[in-house]
Formats: structure tokens, sequence, C-alpha cells
């Protein structure tokens, strides 16, 4: 039921006149969920399994990626597909100088044209920065590469300079709750195209290289972003467009905090691998990571599916100062996130064995304790990210980057402890003991907020 349907039931006129017996005696049925509301919530879970789905698309269409680069092709060139899909997933991340937290926050509630100048003065702010830092990356390309793969590099660089661009407007966009076209431009920028590449490859074998891979990539990032510009030019927004250098300065000062989470947040995805590797082997990393690619699609089909379209609900009810509102948004979203936890579990359990039976591979048998552990973990991350969102609409941004700094030092300490002593078990306690403490201290501080 619907906040005003709900206060229609809770009135003077329908409360007395189910106080109030029938002439026959009885009473007034229960008033039911008005037909709008029922619509509604259909509608909303069929969003929701829309975007689930697609999500769900793209991480299956990655995964075949790296099965077809590994058996059709090299496991040196799925070493460097690897390397150039990490650094366009770190760039966003470095370059974005916490700048997307202030601006997508100002964004919410706001006027369309307020929006926009927002909107372009942070991406101006990319497009500046990218000005500057492109030539480097070019020049260390060229250094790292052979002179003969100017081509690729030259379709590196483009990659990474337009998913900087792709995850600023995707960003911009869940702010103004266009949560629904965000969702398939990602798709398409991510999911849509290793689809394309296999069926290609697969029937004409001269494009089993990088250099074609970073093509397609390449290209579904150019649909992309001629569809935002194509529906900016429809929507009449590109008369909004201005740079305002006062708000970037408002920017660059409150987005300090957003920074220091985001590389804290990196440290706890990435440290983890590495000291696997300094302790353990390359062998006992590939089973982690095997795990951790299993767990982490549970992660991520809930936060782009429910939580990151959930946040700005919750940021409009603050600014409002609607405490009413803001513990319905919240009910609202820890209730979806926990029942997409249990069955996302269920589903990733279920599959597991079937998994283990067709890779055929002993030592990842050997170590479903860890896979156990780790899912535990990911789901305690997964509801700490939801209680980050009432820190986040709260402005709460030093205690965002406080929590998610110390959730590496924690994570870095706890491996360092148990990782020479008990292995792979040890790295997924310790996985679970950083995601307990994340979980304990941000659900306690929303908690607080929540009820004040």
């Amino acid at each position: 039921m619907s906040a005003e349907s709900g206060e229609l039931a809770n009135g003077s006129g329908i409360s007395q006149a189910r106080s109030e017996p029938l002439e026959s005696g009885r009473s007034l049925p229960a008033q039911r969920p008005s037909l709008i509301a029922r619509l509604m919530a259909r509608t909303n879970l069929i969003k929701t399994l829309f975007m689930l789905g697609l999500r769900a698309s793209g991480l299956l269409s990655k995964f075949l990626l790296t099965l077809f680069i590994a058996k059709e092709m090299s496991l040196a060139e799925l070493g460097l597909y690897g390397l150039i899909a990490v650094g366009a997933t770190i760039v966003p991340s470095v370059l974005g100088l916490g700048l997307n937290g202030p601006a997508n926050r100002s964004c919410v509630g706001v006027p369309t044209a307020v929006a926009m100048q927002i909107a372009s003065t942070r991406v101006g702010v990319t497009l500046l920065l990218q000005c500057i830092v492109s030539p480097l990356v070019l020049v260390g390309l060229i250094y790292f590469l052979p002179t003969s793969s100017l081509s690729l590099i030259a379709l590196i660089t483009a990659t990474l300079i337009l998913e900087n661009l792709c995850s600023d407007f995707n960003c911009l966009l869940m702010a103004r709750f266009k949560s629904t076209f965000a969702a398939v431009l990602l798709f398409i920028r991510s999911g849509a195209w290793p689809f394309a590449f296999i069926l290609c490859a697969w029937f004409k074998p001269e494009f089993r290289t990088v250099e074609a891979i970073m093509q397609f990539w390449l290209g579904s990032l150019v649909l992309v972003m001629s569809i935002i510009m194509i529906s900016a030019s429809l929507n009449g927004y590109f008369k909004m467009l201005s740079f305002d250098t006062r708000l970037a300065r408002d920017m660059f000062a409150k987005g300090r905090n957003f920074y220091v989470a985001e590389i804290g947040n990196a440290g706890v995805l990435y440290l983890d691998r590495y000291l696997v590797s300094s302790f353990l082997g390359l062998e006992a990393t590939g089973i982690y990571t095997f795990f951790w690619s299993l767990t982490n699609a549970v992660n991520s089909l809930i936060f782009t599916a429910v939580t990151n379209p959930l946040a700005p609900k919750i940021v409009h009810a603050v600014n409002n100062g609607d405490k009413e509102g803001i513990r319905l948004a919240c009910r609202k979203m820890f209730k979806e996130v926990g029942i997409w936890c249990v069955v996302l579990a269920v589903v990733m359990v279920g599959l597991l064995p079937w998994v283990l039976q067709y890779l055929n591979n002993s030592k990842l048998d050997q170590h479903q304790l860890v896979f156990a552990i780790m899912l535990l973990a990911t789901l305690l991350r997964t509801v700490s990210e939801a209680a980050d969102n009432v820190l986040y609409a709260h402005h709460q941004d030093r205690k965002i980057a406080l929590v998610s700094i110390a959730a590496m030092a924690v994570s870095g300490l706890l491996i360092l402890l148990l990782a020479p002593w008990f292995e792979l078990p040890g790295v997924a306690v310790a996985m679970f003991g950083a995601a307990l403490f994340v979980f304990s201290w941000r659900g306690l501080i929303a908690r607080k907020l929540i009820a004040r």
C-alpha cells in the first residue's frame, strides 16, 4: 500500500466506519489495497526483476568471454584483457577524485535546469582531467606494449576515456531516478558486446585477438555515448549546459572524503588477492578468485538492481526533512536487500555442485568450505552497502571514508595473521571478519541516523 493510501486508511472517516456496525449487524470488511497501489507494487517488482536480469546477463557474458579467451585464444591474451579490464575499473575511481558523491547527491530533487548545470560541471571536470591524463596513459602504454601494437594502444586509450565518461553518466542518471535507462546503458557497455564478440569470433577465427575484443568493447561505448547524446538533444538538455567554476570548487571540497572512501573500497576488493598470491602462490589465488567471482555476483546483482536505485529515495526524504519518509524508504531498502540476499544465496548454493561437476577440478572440490564462508561475508557486505546509503543520504562523508579505510586495514591485518597458518580457509575467515566489522560499524551508525 502506498503512503497516500495508508494515510487515507487511517483517516477519521474510514476509522469510524470500521468501528460502527452495519444495520445488518455486520462490520465493514477491511479495506483492500487500491488497484493503483497493487499495480505500482507489481510494476516495481517487474522493474527489479528486469534489472536483475540485465545484470545477470552481463555477468554471464563476461564469464563466457573469459572461458572463450582461455580456450580458443591464449592465457597470455586472457591476462592482457584482464589487465585492461582492471584498468577500466580503476580509472574512474582514481580520476573521479570522489566528485560523483557530492554531484549525485546535489542532483536529487532539484529542477532539471539545476541538475543539468551540476551534471555538465561534473562531466566537464572529467574531460579536463582526461586532457591531462590521457597523453600520460598513452605514453605508458607505448612504453609497456610493443610498438607494433599502436592500433591496440589507441583502442585501449579511447576505451579508458569513454569508460570513465560513461561511469559518470551512469551515476548521474541513477541520481535522477533513471535507474532503468542507466541499467540498459550499463548492459550495452558491459554485457551485450561480449555476446556479439563470441558469436563473431566463433565463426570467424581471424577475430580471435585482443584488438578485436577492444574494437567490440569500444563500439559498445560509442553506441552508449550516442544514445546519451540523442536523448539529451531530444529533451533539450544541451541548452542547459554550463560549467560553473564555483560549483566545481565546491565539489572538490566535498569530494575529499568520498575519494578516500573509494580508494579504501578498491583496497578491500583488490588487496586480498595480492596478499594471497604473495603468501600462497598463484594456484591458491586462482581458487580464491574463482570463488570470489561466484559470491561477488550476488553482491553485484543486488547492488545494481536494488541498493543503488533506492539510494536517491532516501536522499530525497532526508533533503525534505521527512522523518517518516526516511524510515519507510530505509525499511523498504533493507527488506528488499535482505530478501534478495536469501534468494540469490540459495540459488548460488544450488548451482555450485553443478559448476564443480562441470569443471571437474579436485582442488576446487576440496575448498567448498572456503566458498561457504566467502558467501556469508559477501551477504554481510551487501547489507552493509545498503546501510552505507543511509550514511550517504545524511552527509556522513567523513564516517564513510573512515569506515572504508578501516575496513581495508582490518582486511589486510587479518589476512596477514591468518593466511600463513590456515591458508585459504584463513583468508576466507579474514574476509568474513572484515565484512562483520564493517557491517557492525555501518549498521550502528545507520540505526542512530534513522532513529534521530
